[in-house]
């Protein structure tokens, strides 16, 4: 069983000898536990009459498929689809189990150190290993249980990590799995309380968090489609992504420095390079999972359909996720692509994060 409590993934003052409220380099208040990262979803201002409104975070009911791993991992090497043992596919091995105890999260100690590991990220050269052989089964998430959806979540993980894994170790950095946490009613996580009809990554514990009601925000037409609430979880696994390369806690600090507006912006820089990550990680896996040229469009239009301006019906609303048009612009440059450089939305105009 994973523990009851977590333990925490930002102990600064172990890891950088000061005090808790203070890192090297950084102002007072800096290296304070929870860090977290908004959802996928905006949280535009009050009043909310739409429910795509109300969207934020959270989850706290910790799935655990232990007993589903040796399945999994035979189902990953070839057991589920297109691309089997096929040597001209990246073939996925060695599937951990989630990591409910993963090693801290890298903490840079300057502000020189941070801008370096946001614009020159050892990850960037890095390219993901396209095609893939692990697949993605359909699962219609407004009719599968809880159970349903806990265990297509072990193998969606299983899949992101496996396509992850070797460019991040290439990179230097490690790549535990995290543990997807299925919830269905309002909790309390390590980074604070949580509303349904959201997913979102919380670096307190590194875990992947899904509400069972999720696709009641998403647009009617997209709900029940392929790959639409697992691209989702992909732009949350691209969170986990930033967090273990040290690009979260660097966004993170820059705007607790910067103003109000310039700290949309590195919220936006953060956002859309998620929704980048998990547009790459669809390519990786189409082949084998026999995404659909229908498949991508409802893909694009999922990402639109969650920005800035489209959920608070303001066309040139300021918020900290980005634009439609620009989620989906990084969403398509990750489908198109896979050289993890191409996701470096921390040297493009701020008017492309906008």
């Amino acid at each position: 069983m994973p523990p009851q409590q977590p333990t925490p993934a930002y102990q600064y003052a172990q890891l950088l000898n000061t005090p808790p409220t203070q890192a090297p380099g950084f102002p007072p208040g800096y290296g304070q536990p929870p860090y977290g990262v908004p959802g996928v979803f905006p949280q535009p201002p009050k009043p909310r009459k739409n429910p795509l409104l109300a969207v934020i975070g959270g989850g706290v009911f910790v799935l655990i498929l232990g007993f589903f791993l040796i399945a999994l991992v035979n189902y990953l090497n070839g057991g589920g689809g297109g691309g089997g043992n096929d040597p001209t596919y990246h073939q996925v091995n060695n599937v951990p189990a989630p990591d409910y105890n993963p090693p801290a999260i890298p903490i840079p100690k300057t502000y020189e150190q941070a801008t370096d590991w946001l614009r020159q990220n050892a990850i960037y050269d890095q390219s993901v290993p396209v095609p893939t052989n692990c697949t993605v089964p359909h699962v219609d998430p407004t009719t599968a249980s809880n159970a349903e959806l806990e265990e297509h979540l072990g193998q969606l993980t299983a899949c992101l990590w496996g396509v992850w894994e070797g460019p991040m170790t290439e990179a230097g950095f490690k790549l535990p799995r995290p543990p997807a946490t299925v919830y269905s009613a309002k909790i309390t996580t390590p980074c604070g309380e949580a509303e349904t009809g959201n997913a979102f990554y919380c670096a307190a514990d590194q875990h992947i968090y899904y509400a069972s009601d999720l696709p009641r925000i998403l647009p009617t037409k997209i709900r029940t489609k392929p790959f639409v609430t697992d691209a989702i979880m992909a732009h949350e696994f691209g969170h986990a992504l930033q967090a273990r390369t040290g690009i979260l806690v660097a966004g993170n600090a820059w705007e607790q420095k910067s103003t109000k507006a310039d700290a949309r912006v590195f919220s936006r820089r953060l956002e859309v390079q998620a929704d980048c990550l998990a547009g790459m990680w669809v390519n990786a896996v189409s082949k084998a999972s026999n995404v659909t040229d229908a498949d991508i469009d409802n893909l694009k239009f999922l990402f639109n359909s969650i920005g800035d301006d489209v959920l608070t019906g303001k066309p040139n609303y300021d918020g900290d996720h980005g634009l439609g048009k620009n989620r989906q612009a990084w969403a398509t440059i990750g489908l198109g692509n896979s050289q993890i450089g191409k996701c470096n939305t921390y040297v493009a105009p701020a008017s492309e994060v906008r």
